[in-house]
């Protein structure tokens, strides 16, 4: 077994938090941009920041596959996540919808496989939330959708 991952969260102020981890020296500023609700939108909010994770985990994984099979690297890559939340308390994601923007002079078959298997076999948080809400992904490449 892996040795665990260690995160914290210190209280700033209001509703802003800075959230730092065992393994960067990097600060995660947390927040909710309601000043109704004290926020100052001085950061991202948890579900987003949860979203980005999915994004950043999936994206990671992709760009480690790509340079593995020296399949070439992407002109321009960019990934959107909407997370569909339910109406009653506690507000979970039931559907998350995953669009990757790539271009670039990579096999169209290639990186959709690399899609699907970052998704269903290597970003842990993407297999996790697959047990618990809808994924649906989209493709855009080269400016074509191809699923």
């Amino acid at each position: 077994m892996r040795e665990p991952l260690n995160i914290s969260i210190n209280w700033k102020e209001n509703m802003q938090f800075t959230a730092t981890n065992d393994k960067t020296d990097y600060e995660v500023a947390i927040d909710v941009p309601f000043e109704s609700e004290g926020g100052k939108k001085e950061g991202t909010t948890p579900k987003h920041l949860f979203l980005e994770a999915i994004a950043g985990c999936t994206g990671q994984i992709i760009i480690m596959f790509l340079k593995k099979m020296r399949a070439g690297l992407p002109t321009n890559f960019k990934i959107d996540i909407t997370g569909k939340l339910t109406e009653d308390h506690p507000m979970y994601f039931k559907n998350i919808a995953i669009t990757y923007y790539i271009d670039g002079d990579i096999d169209k078959n290639k990186m959709i496989k690399i899609i699907e298997k970052s998704e269903t076999e290597y970003c842990g948080l993407t297999y996790t939330v697959g047990k618990l809400a809808t994924i649906d992904t989209n493709i855009i490449f080269n400016g074509e959708k191809v699923s």
